[in-house]
């Protein structure tokens, strides 16, 4: 077979214009040495002519192909066609791997489109693969899913309603939220979480058909849980458990953090890790106490009583810190302002300080801090140096 003949099928095939001739002819022709990837290319190439202003649903494509697939099992009969013209693509990549249902269940993933988001923008990523872009100061309403599934922006907190539940299944959302911004999510059994600048949240769209509910954190969230004896809340965050007993807490976890922290508000909260998480080896909080789980000391889930406001200030826009390092501080100015602060006064980043700020900009905090000890700095752009202390 001549290379335009193959490209004549390939092209037909994308175009649902092939006979069930031409298919087999295709589908002995990718089963050769070398062929699957010039095959691929003509997918890739197809994909972006037609769909890349569009949005791909892949992940339900490929579900339903391949339960397609599993009903046909029996009689090996592959469907090469689907009644919608987003799952062409789905049928294409799959038929590059083999005719077995195992191979193809086991390997799917590897073709899958895979979205880029947007670092500097809130992305609220469905557990279908598609991605929405959100501004937490303007107030949003769409429908997405085929229009099942509507996405309700209001008052900087994030609502979604699905029209069909849903008992068997449960996708999972990925919110991830910028330095300099701040947002709130509603789940579906009604419990509130917000998110801090630099955050992301992956949670369920729906508890119906499991035994727990459990998010995965990383940054810092304040959560105010509704009470389900029959289903505990957990929240993993690093290395860290939390279960919920029905109660308002914050977890501050950020990666690049030399500790974690637990401050219970109200309620009851059970802290410790993957090992020991069961509820008699669990640090168990009071109102008014905090957790420390450090990534340094030998010694974790250290609890000592606190004034919780400090810690849980930012989910009303104020910048609070009490008796903390300089290098600390820093860390929570870059997430709250959106900066790049370079310290090269090491002795300033020893330092400890407390205070409060509300709608202050940068530039007032740190000439506060100046007054308290000599140090200068520089501004450019989003950059800010703090420059060494001056000998006189």
């Amino acid at each position: 077979m001549t290379k335009l003949d193959i490209r004549t099928i390939i092209t037909k095939y994308l175009s649902q214009e092939a006979t069930t001739e031409e298919i087999s002819i295709l589908f002995e022709w990718v089963k050769k040495e070398g062929s699957q990837d010039v095959f691929k290319k003509f997918v890739q190439a197809d994909f972006l002519v037609n769909y890349k202003n569009k949005s791909w649903d892949s992940e339900v494509a490929f579900e339903e192909f391949l339960q397609c697939i599993k009903v046909k099992e029996e009689t090996k009969a592959l469907p090469f066609y689907a009644t919608k013209q987003v799952w062409k693509y789905a049928a294409t990549i799959l038929i590059l791997i083999t005719s077995t249902t195992y191979f193809i269940i086991n390997r799917y993933s590897k073709f899958k489109i895979q979205p880029k988001l947007n670092s500097n923008a809130i992305t609220l990523q469905l557990d279908s693969g598609e991605i929405i872009h959100l501004e937490h100061d303007q107030d949003t309403l769409m429908h997405v899913n085929n229009g099942l599934t509507s996405i309700h922006l209001n008052n900087g907190v994030l609502y979604q309603n699905n029209k069909e539940k849903t008992k068997n299944k449960s996708g999972s959302n990925t919110l991830k939220v910028p330095f300099g911004k701040i947002l709130g999510v509603t789940l579906e059994d009604g419990s509130i979480i917000r998110l801090n600048s630099g955050s992301e949240l992956t949670y369920p769209t729906s508890f119906a058909s499991l035994d727990k509910r459990q998010v995965l954190l990383k940054g810092e969230a304040f959560f105010e849980i509704t009470k389900n004896p029959i289903k505990p809340f957990i929240v993993k965050a690093n290395d860290m458990y939390t279960q919920v007993f029905g109660t308002v807490f914050n977890i501050s976890a950020y990666e690049e953090d030399d500790k974690a922290e637990v401050v219970l508000v109200e309620g009851s909260v059970g802290v410790g890790n993957e090992k020991s998480f069961r509820r008699e080896n669990l640090a168990m909080l009071k109102p008014s106490q905090k957790v420390t789980n450090s990534k340094i000391l030998d010694k974790s889930f250290i609890i000592e009583d606190v004034n919780v406001t400090p810690y849980i200030s930012w989910v009303n826009g104020v910048i609070a810190f009490q008796n903390e390092q300089m290098s600390e501080i820093i860390k929570k100015l870059e997430r709250q302002f959106n900066v790049q602060i370079i310290n090269e006064n090491e002795m300033l980043g020893e330092r400890k300080f407390t205070g409060m700020f509300d709608k202050e900009g940068i530039d007032f905090i740190l000439k506060t801090i100046q007054t308290h000890t000599h140090f200068s700095y520089t501004k450019k752009g989003r950059i800010i140096i703090i420059k060494k202390q001056v000998s006189l």
